[in-house]
């Protein structure tokens, strides 16, 4: 005997056997529950919670389409990006992780931060300058000028 509540069926609950697409929909995307739990706990068969969610999406438009509605819901820039900002964050914090040099690096690139030049132009300029501060030696002469 396992020391898990079993799971109920609505009948075995004194629940009315009426099938939700939606909220069938809200507890497997958003909630992360079962697929098998979230069936039976919405009315849906055993039988149909065996076979998953592929197979229903298949078999009923209207789930496919609280599925669709539910993972379109929770896919926008405006709620992914304060989400990666704060994983970028975590990883240039913690010492101990191997990225997150790369974690500044990409947090560098947002247009709020702009950490680095991106302008190939300025490097090369930095180089010539160096360059124009020595003097030139002519390796095929084999003479190092003398300085005065």
């Amino acid at each position: 005997m396992s020391a898990q509540e079993p799971i109920l069926v609505p009948a075995e609950r004194n629940l009315p056997l009426v099938k939700d697409p939606q909220t069938l929909a809200k507890m497997v995307i958003r909630e992360g529950k079962p697929f098998k739990e979230s069936a039976l706990a919405c009315g849906y068969t055993e039988s149909i919670a065996i076979r998953g969610l592929k197979a229903l999406m298949v078999y009923s438009k209207p789930v496919a389409e609280a599925v669709r509605k539910e993972t379109e819901g929770m896919i926008s820039l405006d709620r992914l990006k304060p989400l990666a900002v704060k994983r970028l964050h975590d990883e240039i914090v913690n010492p101990k992780s191997s990225l997150g040099m790369k974690a500044i690096e990409l947090a560098g690139r947002f247009k709020e931060n702009d950490w680095f030049v991106r302008n190939a132009e300025m490097s090369i300029g930095v180089f010539a300058q160096l360059g124009e501060a020595g003097t030139v030696i002519d390796a095929s002469a084999g003479v190092i000028p003398s300085e005065e």
